[in-house]
């Protein structure tokens, strides 16, 4: 492990983990924009001074979106311990012919 842990060393290695857990299923990782889902900064609040990196997980099928919530969650969970990285993951996934598979795809940066 690296002396200095970046943000690319974690997400490197969480995308390597996504593709040893689902093989050929997985499509692929985007990091995307802070609070993702909305076209405003969020207001200034008490907890600032923590971040955290969105992901999202693009799966090919069969997707069950109950059934891939577990491993997503807690590959990210592991990945973070083992670097013991002070940055928060916060994973999604979804299928690959999703529309958030296709907005990642637009406004993330694919890992």
């Amino acid at each position: 492990m690296p002396a200095t842990v970046t943000p690319a060393d974690v997400l490197a290695t969480l995308s390597h983990r996504y593709r040893e857990h689902y093989g050929d299923r997985f499509v692929g990782l985007h990091a995307v924009p802070e609070f993702p889902f909305s076209d405003e900064e969020p207001e200034p609040g008490p907890d600032d001074d923590v971040r955290a990196v969105e992901v999202i997980v693009v799966l090919k099928g069969p997707y069950d979106p109950f059934e891939e919530t577990d491993p997503v969650v807690d590959l990210a969970m592991e990945v973070t311990e083992e670097y013991d990285w002070w940055m928060s993951i916060h994973p999604l996934h979804t299928a690959h012919d999703s529309s958030l598979a296709d907005w990642a795809r637009e406004r993330g940066v694919e890992l």
